[in-house]
């Protein structure tokens, strides 16, 4: 499931999509990431992803990390508050399970901490949609089984995109970000999909995103 895929690769939790334009005010499409000219030009390449790392960072000198609850922003009309919060749980589980120990998860910032916000959004620049809805799930629920069943939905989730970035939690200076937006590349979704593939694919795109943290610390 190459589209989903791209939604778990949105579990990096941590960076973000990447095309400077002014039109946004420094802001990513979605309104989530700011200070989104810093980010490299990796939009429209072969991978997509665009992303940051702040030059000489040392993050082996950070020991935990405070995830943040996972942001959605959704312009496309019809999608129902279960299917992004499905999408949220699976993003908020995928990024706790697939950690691997490399921090210790904590609930509240401080020294040697790092803090990671997230989103997953199909707002992207130059698509004319409805007007996007941002929610913050502080509990989402896993309460959708079985297949997709919507040609609707399964358009939705073969466009999701994710931004993410990881700050030091206590002087909220970016470290590093990532967004990941790969349309056209990865395959449709279809209403025969099941929702098990979503699952799946989004630990895996955690899986990913943690492997990116560890290769920048030198593991």
């Amino acid at each position: 499931m190459k589209s989903i895929h791209r939604i778990g690769v949105i579990a990096l939790a941590g960076v973000v999509l990447a095309v400077s334009s002014c039109s946004t005010g420094g802001h990513s499409p979605s309104g989530f990431l700011g200070n989104y000219q810093q980010l490299n030009a990796g939009y429209g390449t072969t991978d997509a992803v665009a992303t940051f790392l702040k030059p000489g960072v040392d993050l082996k000198a950070y020991h935990s990390v405070v995830i943040d609850p996972v942001t959605t922003v959704i312009g496309t009309p019809g999608i129902s508050p279960e299917v992004s919060s499905q999408l949220a749980a699976y993003l908020g589980e995928s990024l706790r399970s697939q950690s691997g120990g490399l921090l210790n998860i904590v609930g509240s910032p401080g020294p040697g901490t790092l803090r990671i916000r997230a989103a997953l959004t199909d707002v992207i620049e130059g698509q004319q949609l409805g007007k996007p809805v941002t929610t913050v799930h502080t509990n989402p629920q896993v309460t959708l089984t079985g297949k997709l069943g919507s040609a609707e939905v399964a358009a939705f989730i073969s466009n999701v995109s994710f931004e993410g970035e990881i700050l030091d939690s206590v002087s909220g200076e970016r470290l590093c970000a990532l967004c990941d937006h790969r349309m056209g590349v990865k395959r449709a979704a279809t209403e025969a999909t099941s929702w098990a593939a979503v699952r799946s694919a989004a630990n895996q795109g955690a899986l990913r995103l943690w492997k990116r943290f560890s290769d920048a610390r030198g593991e």
